[in-house]
């Protein structure tokens, strides 16, 4: 027990200074963007009439321009420690609540999408690693490889074409009803789920020549329960180790995703404030997405000890 608790505590340790350092660097995106004080100001005039330079002095002091940019990271940390991220120069809204309402979207997303990563790569995986060695499981892979190969957008388009124009079995954009949401799910989870199949595949095969499945053989089990119960177990900690960056891919396909779909969320908002220089949205919705990733590798991190108990011995420090 003591060691599960000194291991929480050293992950813990490292996500910390992790997030602060992402802090920084979600400020650092907003401050490079440069300094919109003569955009704002000039708002409300006339096309052909300019701010004077005492307007933009006003808007700049205002918005913190005229302090340090160490000081001014200081600031925006201290608000954002208490979920003020600041205003959006675009719409002058709170960025809190603007990804507040842009996140259920995305979550319903990305949840669709996991569902059937899972629902997809664990019998295909299975079924991979049954037919090791058979033209079969040489056609699996190759349904792998072109599945991890094929970029999110290209996919996207073709899924539209296929299901939604010519058959017309889902919407082709929008996001009303349960059939809205297939296609965009579809386009996030084809990539990750070949990644996953494959590692899965791998690592069946490799676990299923362990003594320990020779001995549950030899107690008359049946491969399908063996498989299930015995190998799958030990074959998930190589997936484990990837789930953070598949997540970190989730996030950054819905990006392209939502706009092709025109669906609004976190990777619609994201496009929209880059597009605008919106440095305040720009740099919430980076730190939201990086501080999710995180958190998300350090729930992994603290899952390797339930499920590997080597790990409670010191082997992964």
């Amino acid at each position: 027990m003591r060691g599960r608790v000194r291991y929480a505590a050293g992950r813990l340790a490292l996500a910390v200074p992790t997030l602060f350092g992402l802090s920084f660097v979600a400020f650092a995106l907003g401050a490079v963007a440069g300094n919109p004080s003569s955009r704002i100001a000039s708002a409300g005039l006339p096309p052909d009439v300019l701010p004077t330079p005492e307007q933009v002095n006003a808007v700049s002091h205002k918005l913190g321009f005229d302090k340090p940019l160490l000081v001014r990271y200081w600031l925006w940390l201290r608000s954002a420690l208490h979920g003020n991220f600041g205003r959006s120069l675009l719409t002058n809204q709170s960025v809190t609540d603007s990804i507040r309402k842009s996140l259920p979207s995305t979550t319903e997303l990305a949840l669709v999408a996991v569902a059937m990563i899972v629902l997809v790569c664990l019998p295909l995986a299975m079924v991979g690693a049954r037919l090791q060695g058979r033209w079969w499981q040489q056609v699996l892979r190759v349904a792998e490889l072109s599945g991890s190969s094929v970029p999110g957008f290209f996919l996207a388009y073709l899924l539209i074409y296929s299901f939604a124009v010519r058959i017309k079995l889902f919407p082709v954009t929008g996001q009303s009803g349960w059939k809205s949401i297939i296609l965009p799910a579809a386009t996030l989870a084809v990539g990750p789920t070949a990644l996953v199949a494959r590692l899965l595949q791998t690592s069946l095969v490799d676990v299923m020549g362990e003594d320990f499945i020779r001995t549950a053989r030899g107690k008359g089990l049946s491969e399908a329960p063996i498989l299930l119960f015995h190998a799958l177990r030990n074959a998930a900690l190589p997936v484990l180790t990837v789930l953070g960056s598949i997540l970190a891919g989730l996030i950054e396909g819905a990006v392209v995703v939502e706009v092709i779909f025109n669906r609004s969320g976190i990777g619609n908002l994201t496009l929209l404030s880059v597009g605008s220089a919106d440095y305040p949205m720009i740099q919430g919705v980076v730190l939201l997405a990086g501080a999710v990733v995180i958190i998300f590798n350090l729930a992994v991190d603290l899952l390797y000890p339930v499920i590997d108990a080597r790990v409670r011995l010191g082997a992964r420090t």
